[in-house]
């Protein structure tokens, strides 16, 4: 059997590769096979198999069983290819990629159900919107640990849907949404503008409330907008305050009310660039990476400073 032109090609891009790495000193064609395993015993324990794993990777599936179970009478991998490694490293699945009857992390879906309560969407109008669940089954959501793939990804496409309409503009009672709104307040639950589509998911990812959370900037924006502080920002607080602990009290008042100034004019005057950019054709992305700030960051100023119409 002959080769093609693109396999000779292949071949000669990894030579070549191959190489150039060498003459540096970086050449490793086998690592330690240790932290690709966790990765597959990860996803695997998450509800997605070995088989759904290679067919997402391109790693061969016997190659995935040698890393996890050996082959008799040889024990697991100890080394594997440097390109196996990363494959199986870099993959990381989205809700799309777990068959319907996995049982997966209930994190995502919690975050939703709570962002979609702060726009005043109540369990039972959520639950009708899924055929196969009852409104009792949505409700029950906030207790689990772990959830059907199924009912996440219809989680997911209903707060897709609902997440930027106020529940009394579709046809829910103002005083029960608002009595839902003032729960999730009350709660301390973020708003859908606070999280990323691509970081919700993430058990380790923070709500992001003000734009620069996890800084001392951040919690002034808390403290000024009456938003709940989180973690973070209450960390870089205290560290603010512990590093302004020996200014002499004129200086410290000083200091306190040039971060409150900062922290209660930014968000208004980042609102009205905000407005000025989409104006002129930019979406929240683009209008959000002209100014520095984060998509959440931009919606949340926008929304709490609405545009002043002319009398």
């Amino acid at each position: 059997m002959t080769r093609t032109d693109a396999q000779r090609a292949a071949k000669a891009h990894n030579q070549r590769r191959r190489r150039r790495l060498m003459a540096y000193g970086q050449w490793q064609p086998m690592v330690d096979a240790e932290p690709a395993r966790q990765h597959v015993l990860r996803l695997q324990s998450g509800g997605l198999s070995v088989a759904s794993q290679s067919a997402k990777t391109g790693v061969p599936f016997t190659t995935l069983c040698g890393l996890l179970y050996g082959s008799s009478p040889y024990p697991p991998s100890k080394r594997i290819r440097t390109e196996t490694a990363a494959a199986i490293l870099s993959f990381t699945p989205t809700l799309d990629d777990y068959p319907a009857g996995a049982r997966i992390d209930s994190t995502g879906t919690i975050r939703r159900l709570r962002a979609l309560a702060h726009m005043g969407w109540t369990s039972p109008t959520i639950g009708k919107r899924i055929p196969y669940s009852a409104p009792r089954t949505i409700e029950q959501v906030g207790r689990a640990t772990k959830l059907t793939a199924q009912l996440a990804r219809s989680v997911r496409d209903v707060y897709t849907e609902l997440s930027s309409v106020a529940a009394e503009d579709m046809g829910v009672t103002p005083w029960v949404a608002r009595r839902r709104r003032n729960y999730a307040t009350a709660q301390g639950w973020a708003p859908p503008t606070a999280w990323d589509d691509d970081t919700i998911d993430d058990p380790n990812a923070i709500p992001e409330w003000t734009g620069h959370c996890g800084t001392d900037h951040g919690w002034w924006i808390h403290s000024t907008k009456k938003i709940p502080a989180c973690p973070p920002c209450l960390a870089a607080h205290e560290q603010w305050r512990q590093e302004r602990a020996g200014l002499a009290p004129a200086d410290w008042y000083r200091a306190v009310g040039q971060a409150r100034a900062e922290a209660s004019n930014r968000e208004a005057e980042l609102a009205e660039d905000g407005r000025e950019l989409m104006r002129l054709g930019a979406t929240y992305e683009t209008a959000a990476d002209r100014l520095g700030v984060t998509r959440q960051h931009l919606q949340q100023a926008m929304r709490r400073h609405p545009e002043q119409t002319a009398a």
